[in-house]
């Protein structure tokens, strides 16, 4: 990535929300003992800004996402399964034994709808993820720097987080799949498909091919915890307030 486009789409927008989250804390926040250091806080306004960031982006590659889906023609369908042939450039090579080719691109004039809105779910749902994470990174960091952590939405907002990463991630790509397999069948199996089902003997694409990443479940769960324990610091803080 070029300096300029890293400094105009990335360290510019942080620094500046950094900023921005300062100057508005800054002016509700009153002093309490234990609150944080003046460089936590600058290390807290970052993280937060660089939440803000995320759900900019994210918002903006939705829209880019739609644009490019449901507008340029012919469409390009990336990661097709397919039954390939020996890779010419590697027949004959020492210590090869065999090669072959797993997945294809191919440009498709007249894709369906259908189609094309299951690709675009392939790409929307992870970058509402993206949105969903950055405004939980946000508000904690928010919540941080007035020196109340432990309020009542935040375990809300981290629980829709979690949700969001369990649709996000594997709904992504199960769409993804579908996606794929209906581009295979408004090709027409019996012509681009090896054997039909893509087991043929000769190369082809596959009709349908999933390889589920389950590691988006695993981090769901992990903020799902996060969730339930910052709402049980909110209900021991709520108790210890009513103690003062």
């Amino acid at each position: 990535m070029p300096a300029e486009v890293l400094l105009v789409t990335v360290l510019l927008p942080v620094a500046v929300g950094t900023a921005l989250v300062l100057v508005i804390v800054a002016r509700r926040r009153t002093p309490v003992s234990g609150s944080l250091t003046r460089l936590e806080s600058w290390i807290v306004s970052l993280v937060g800004a660089g939440g803000m960031l995320a759900v900019a982006l994210g918002t903006l590659g939705l829209v880019t996402h739609a644009v490019v889906t449901f507008t340029y023609e012919p469409s390009i369908v990336r990661d097709i399964g397919y039954t390939g042939s020996p890779v010419d450039r590697l027949v004959g090579v020492e210590n090869v034994v065999d090669s072959g080719y797993q997945t294809a691109w191919v440009e498709v004039a007249g894709l369906p709808a259908s189609a094309r809105w299951l690709f675009y779910l392939e790409s929307a749902l992870p970058a509402l993820t993206s949105i969903a994470i950055g405004v939980a990174v946000a508000w904690l960091a928010m919540t941080l720097l007035r020196d109340r952590p432990f309020t009542r939405a935040l375990p809300h907002v981290i629980g829709v987080a979690a949700v969001a990463v369990l649709i996000g991630g594997v709904g992504g790509q199960i769409a993804g799949a579908f996606g794929r397999t209906a581009t295979v069948e408004y090709l027409g199996p019996r012509d681009v498909t090896a054997g039909d089902d893509g087991s043929g003997p000769y190369p082809g694409l596959s009709l349908f091919t999933m390889n589920l990443d389950f590691a988006p479940v695993g981090w769901a769960l992990g903020l799902a915890l996060v969730a339930a324990a910052f709402q049980i610091g909110t209900r021991m803080q709520k108790d210890t307030e009513a103690l003062v």
